[in-house]
């Protein structure tokens, strides 16, 4: 995967003005949808701050009231952290706090909610392809879509690896004066440090897709994982793999004895027992998953369901 080119990040908000600072902070966060209020009778005021490139930011908050809300499946690995305040963000049935100095990995392909209450936040903000292709340099594979285990516990070497390394980046990418190419070097070695943190894997794919003369029908894969929730067509996934439709439908055919379609079908059906498992109890309904990720017909969608995973959609959301 050929590397992107980077443009320099700096920016500063900053706000005593509740609502202003709402939209402020929504503009970052585009998929963003926040509530924001002064706590009790004290003074509000907020600051949000990032420097870097479009490959690596580091970013802080400070806030002095209440910010809640959500957060849609976005295209950034996000690392955070508290120093002060307290914080705590739901991904369906799961509740995560965050501790004063311990990195957290932040959610990254579904909704989650979060809350925070005059707090100050760090965050570093990592570009999906950059951090994928990192991790297939080390791996000697190609790039992929990685799968952390957000649950495992990092390692005390792990997390003064993590720190040590974000101390070097932090004085190195902060001076106006950096070059692209040492800023570049600083977003390599952030990644190799989270790459530390959590274990990991690469997207489930077949083991004929690892061979270089596959390399156009793992992107065209790797592509239907990344952008699931989106209305992507075959054509999309041929045109980012840079393959006539033919061929990528050979390909489909030939490796998954599937169309390029119906490999998109079961991913979003995947993706959709994925939030019917671990959603919180009343929280969604079973037609409300399956609007979600594209399918219109309930009763085509159960039948599917039930043939894919031994159960109705119902049943794995009542369990």
């Amino acid at each position: 995967m050929r590397a992107l080119e980077n443009t320099p990040v700096r920016l500063e908000l900053t706000s005593s003005d509740v609502t202003t600072a709402r939209e402020m902070l929504e503009g970052p966060f585009a998929s963003g949808r926040f509530d924001a209020r002064p706590v009790r009778d004290r003074p509000f005021s907020f600051r949000h701050a990032a420097v870097g490139d479009t490959a690596m930011t580091l970013r802080e908050t400070r806030f002095a009231g209440h910010l809640g809300g959500g957060l849609a499946p976005h295209d950034e690995y996000v690392v955070a952290w508290m120093q002060s305040g307290t914080g705590s963000f739901t991904e369906g049935r799961d509740e995560t706090e965050f501790t004063s100095g311990t990195p957290v990995l932040l959610p990254l392909e579904t909704d989650y909610s979060f809350a925070f209450d005059d707090f100050v936040q760090k965050c570093v903000h990592f570009r999906t392809s950059d951090l994928e292709r990192v991790a297939a340099e080390r791996e000697g594979a190609a790039p992929g879509r990685l799968h952390f285990d957000r649950r495992a516990t990092p390692t005390p070497a792990a997390i003064r690896a993590w720190w040590n390394t974000l101390a070097l980046v932090s004085r190195t990418v902060t001076d106006p004066e950096v070059s692209p190419l040492l800023a570049s070097e600083m977003s390599r070695l952030a990644a190799v440090a989270l790459l530390q943190l959590y274990p990991y894997r690469s997207a489930d794919l077949p083991p004929q897709l690892q061979a270089p003369r596959n390399a156009r029908m793992r992107t065209a894969v790797e592509y239907v994982h990344a952008h699931a929730h989106l209305p992507i067509t075959s054509t999309d996934i041929a045109k980012a793999a840079d393959l006539s439709l033919r061929a990528l439908q050979e390909g489909f055919q030939r490796t998954f004895d599937l169309a390029p379609t119906a490999y998109l079908r079961q991913v979003r059906l995947d993706r959709a027992h994925d939030e019917l498992r671990s959603a919180a109890p009343g929280a969604t309904s079973v037609a409300t998953v399956a609007r979600t990720w594209g399918f219109a017909h309930l009763g085509r969608f159960s039948a599917s369901y039930m043939e894919r995973f031994g159960e109705y959609p119902r049943e794995t959301l009542a369990s």
